[in-house]
């Protein structure tokens, strides 16, 4: 392997203020990062070209500075594993919180190396554990950084320093992999945005070092684009909001939902974040805005959160990146969601109540919210679901469904495949506001089943029933032995049928088990003890009674 060194004093290192221009000219070609030539002195050869190479972040809250000390870049050949590699006379260190949005910082500028392509640069930087760093800043509550710190560091909001610890960083340096292009006598412009709501996600290592695990990805500057928009005012004081999270916009990928942070490196999280802050405007009003730069030109879908969890509007909203252009997307007090909310009656819930033979044990209780119009049902997808739970501190089931301002049919299912009400029940859901909506056992169907079955003709025409006395079958609460002194809770009469056989029936009985016995006289009863039947909410209970259940016995 062939390295090639060399090294810039910071007389070659572009100043952000001074040299903006030079550091920011115009693409020419899409897609490779090659900037005009007249930008800077075209190369002495036709076999090299130039590099720049500029830092930017996505801010995070309760940090003033996070100052990275850079020592140098690597660049390896896409063909072959020489490196070329800039090593810097002097550290830069770099405020990545002062360079914000579609703000950057460079950290080379127009660095000589041979054309071609490149698979990945490596920044290196100095970031070990157990160092000094910003020991020396004269001025924490500043944006500058301590040129001479002997590592990177962080500040917070209360002027703390804590030595920055990022793992690796020193040793190997941050390996950002991306196909580069260097041509012949043109220019690369690159930035390496960093995602500091991401890179400070994980755990926070031992006090006084932090410990930073860097979300970096690396762009060509006329490959992308910024985004840009305001917040009302109305997003930044709801109630859902976390006092101990910032306002933020988080960009996902196009068609992508909206969904909080798990692993920076998921497929689905978010791919640049960005703070809502205050700005003044030209006419002295102030607004919540924000800005997210170096965005690859595309779609994507924006959303605001200001909980991290909870999302305005809770699909996004569409956003299509131009290079080198500004695209606005602003978030409207109409767009937050609002929330179905409601209590479920525990009867559902409750092995004592008949109610609960409408739900089966083994399915989860669930909410389903259906467009307006549309009946509940188990073949179309619903717009939303949300789980039945009960409360430990209120002893009630309850659900919370957020869902954004529209009509909608709610309906609640226990078994999976029937619903209360059949019907469903409308709920007109408001921007940010609670729709509250219960399902209760009145929305159910009544919990009643049947009892129905034979009598035999040995006991209707028995010599000793009471020719005066209306054959029938009483039902009487579990456990009580039949008798003529106690109601029953229902009777049913024995007649013949088409058949010629006796029957009775007795119907709109209330789920739960009971008692069954037929008498003939209103006082004796066959069998002596009852027959058990139990009543399930819908069915019909066959019991029948025959010639030996007029057997005493022994």
């Amino acid at each position: 392997m062939t390295t090639f060194t060399k090294r810039f004093g910071s007389g070659l290192l572009c100043v952000f203020a001074a040299a903006l221009a030079a550091c920011s000219g115009s693409s020419t070609e899409s897609g490779t990062g090659i900037d005009d030539p007249t930008q800077g002195v075209p190369p002495t050869t036709g076999n090299t070209g130039y590099f720049s190479l500029s830092v930017s972040d996505a801010p995070i809250k309760d940090a003033t500075k996070v100052c990275v000390r850079f020592d140098g870049v690597e660049l390896k050949h896409a063909d072959s594993d020489d490196r070329e590699t800039i090593a810097f006379d002097e550290p830069v260190v770099v405020n990545l919180l002062a360079h914000q949005g579609a703000n950057s910082h460079p950290i080379v500028t127009n660095a000589e190396v041979p054309a071609g392509n490149y698979q990945w640069i490596r920044l290196h930087v100095t970031a070990e554990r157990g160092l000094s760093g910003g020991a020396n800043d004269g001025d924490p509550t500043s944006e500058a950084c301590d040129d001479a710190t002997e590592g990177s560091y962080l500040v917070r909001s209360s002027s703390e320093v804590h030595n920055l610890f990022i793992p690796s960083g020193s040793q190997r340096g941050l390996q950002l992999i991306k196909n580069i292009t260097i041509p012949a006598n043109r220019t690369g412009e690159y930035t390496a945005e960093w995602d500091l709501g991401k890179s400070f996600n994980g755990p926070p290592g031992l006090l006084p070092d932090v410990m930073m695990k860097p979300v970096v990805k690396l762009v060509a500057n006329n490959e992308v684009g910024t985004l840009t928009g305001q917040v009302d005012d109305g997003l930044i004081t709801l109630d859902s909001c976390d006092a101990e999270f910032p306002p933020s916009v988080y960009v996902f990928d196009d068609g992508v939902t909206p969904n909080p942070f798990d692993d920076p490196f998921a497929e689905d999280d978010a791919i640049a974040t960005g703070l809502v802050e205050q700005e003044m405007m030209d006419d002295g009003s102030m607004q919540w805005r924000y800005t997210i730069g170096f965005l690859l030109a595309g779609n994507y879908e924006a959303a605001y959160t200001c909980n991290g969890s909870d999302f305005v509007p809770l699909a996004g909203k569409s956003a299509e990146i131009f290079v080198d252009e500004v695209t606005t997307v602003d978030f409207a007090l109409e767009d937050a969601p609002g929330t179905l909310v409601g209590q479920v009656a525990s009867a559902f819930f409750d092995p004592e109540a008949p109610e609960s033979g409408f739900c089966d044990a083994g399915y989860a209780p669930t909410v389903f919210v259906f467009g307006e119009g549309i009946e509940p049902n188990f073949v179309d997808a619903p717009l939303a679901t949300g789980d039945v739970v009960l409360d430990s501190t209120t002893e009630q089931y309850g659900y919370s469904i957020p869902l954004q301002a529209g009509n909608y049919n709610a309906a609640f299912s226990c078994t999976g495949t029937d619903f209360i009400p059949v019907s469903g029940k409308a709920a007109e859901i408001l921007p940010a506001a609670p729709t509250t909506v219960d399902f209760l056992t009145d929305d159910a169907p009544p919990p009643v089943g049947s009892l129905t079955g034979t009598v035999a003709v040995e006991l209707v025409e028995a010599e000793t029933c009471d020719a005066e006395f209306a054959d029938a079958v009483y039902v009487f609460e579990e456990g009580l032995t039949p008798n003529g002194d106690d109601a029953p809770v229902a009777t049913g009469l024995v007649a013949m049928d088409s058949t010629e056989l006796y029957r009775y029936l007795i119907e709109d009985l209330v789920a739960d088990t009971y008692t069954a016995a037929f008498t003939c006289t209103g006082v004796d009863f066959v069998p002596v003890d009852g027959k058990p039947a139990v009543i399930s909410i819908g069915e019909e209970t066959t019991v029948d009674f025959v010639a030996d259940d007029a057997v005493t016995p022994e």
